[in-house]
């Protein structure tokens, strides 16, 4: 489809045709918009567009597109335990939120906390300060966040037990003697050192 208007210098079409195949762009414009189907490159724009907070280059291509595909039901929802479910559970993690009557014993009313479960899914540093900045900024404003808990290794299953015991006799046994006394020998000794010199003859 062209778009240029009647009035393009020749100059102008050329400089459109050599941009167009350096580009190589997608002929289907209505994919780019298309969050499943927007290729890696442009996801960037579509972050921007459906209003991402915080943006990493180097997430993974589905948390790329799961952040933008939360970004609206996130900023519907801030400022509830809601948004901040919807922010950890876009990268595969789960949340548990403490209220300040949950605690034992009872915390400042007003305040809250936050148990992060990775569910064995990686966690770098960078990463890390991202989800909290996260959410910070969807938290409510009335209320304060006294502490997150992030647990990077959560194993889950059965727990095999197994118990043993150990238990013997120390015999020590010794050959068999029918006179002790015939084990007991005299010992003499004699030593004797006879020294001779021998020189040439004269």
């Amino acid at each position: 489809m062209n778009l240029l208007p009647p009035n393009t210098t020749q100059l102008e079409k050329k400089i459109t045709e050599v941009s167009v195949s350096a580009l190589n762009l997608n002929g289907d414009l209505s994919s780019l918009i298309r969050i499943d189907d927007a290729p890696s490159e442009y996801l960037s724009i579509l972050a921007w567009q459906f209003s991402v907070d915080r943006w990493q280059d180097d997430w993974p291509d589905e948390i790329k597109r799961a952040q933008i595909k939360n970004s609206i039901k996130v900023h519907r929802h801030k400022g509830t335990n809601y948004a901040l479910r919807q922010i950890v559970e876009s990268f595969g993690y789960s949340l548990t939120v403490h209220e300040w009557w949950q605690e034992e014993p009872m915390n400042q009313p007003g305040t809250f906390q936050i148990t992060v479960e990775t569910n064995g899914k990686a966690l770098t540093e960078k990463g890390y300060k991202t989800l909290v900045e996260l959410l910070h900024d969807s938290k409510p404003l009335t209320r304060e966040l006294k502490g997150i808990e992030i647990n990077v290794i959560n194993v889950e299953g059965e727990t095999n037990v197994a118990a043993a015991m150990y238990c013997g006799e120390d015999i020590t046994i010794y050959p068999k003697v029918d006179d002790p006394n015939s084990l007991i020998y005299p010992i003499f000794a004699f030593y004797e050192h006879e020294q001779t010199s021998i020189f040439p003859k004269i």
